[in-house]
């Protein structure tokens, strides 16, 4: 996949999310993609957290969502990993293997193990299976290899 291919993937998991999940589904999708799109290019007045959660949700078959947006978790846990980036890269590469390192795995992937561990470890009460579980549905939608795989393990170790 590309970024874009991915990107583009997203509005049909956002519609899916939006009518067969809970709002935290939503949320969390929302904030993996905002963080991947931050890793490609950084924040800025222009590129915000807000600007880029306001694009995301313009995707095709939000219209219900578009109605009244709500991105008050989605926020909670990028700002909290934000906060928290350094602890949890540090986190992220004592869990990898002699082989792998954090600067060569994709930046989806680092997106969602970013997220996940911060709720994991940072974040607010959420039992640690449910927040594995959400992440690994999320790599679900992007990734069909040992990309899970290597998802769970790390996810697990915490």
């Amino acid at each position: 996949f590309t970024w874009l291919s991915k990107l583009r993937s997203l509005a049909f998991c956002l519609q899916y999310l939006i009518t067969m999940s809970e709002p935290k589904s939503l949320q969390r999708l929302l904030a993996v993609q905002a963080l991947y799109q931050i890793s490609i290019n950084e924040l800025s007045s222009e590129n915000s957290i807000d600007s880029i959660l306001e694009t995301a949700i313009q995707q095709p078959g939000l219209e219900e969502l578009k109605k009244k947006p709500n991105f008050n978790y989605a926020k909670k846990i990028l700002n909290g990993f934000l906060e928290n980036s350094q602890q949890i890269d540090l986190l992220i590469r004592t869990s990898l293997t002699a082989s792998r390192s954090l600067d060569k795995l994709d930046k989806l992937i680092q997106a969602i193990l970013n997220l996940a561990i911060y709720e994991i470890k940072f974040g607010p009460k959420v039992p640690k299976k449910i927040s594995i579980n959400e992440y690994l549905n999320i790599s679900h939608i992007f990734f069909t290899g040992t990309e899970s795989k290597l998802i769970n393990g790390i996810l697990d170790s915490f």
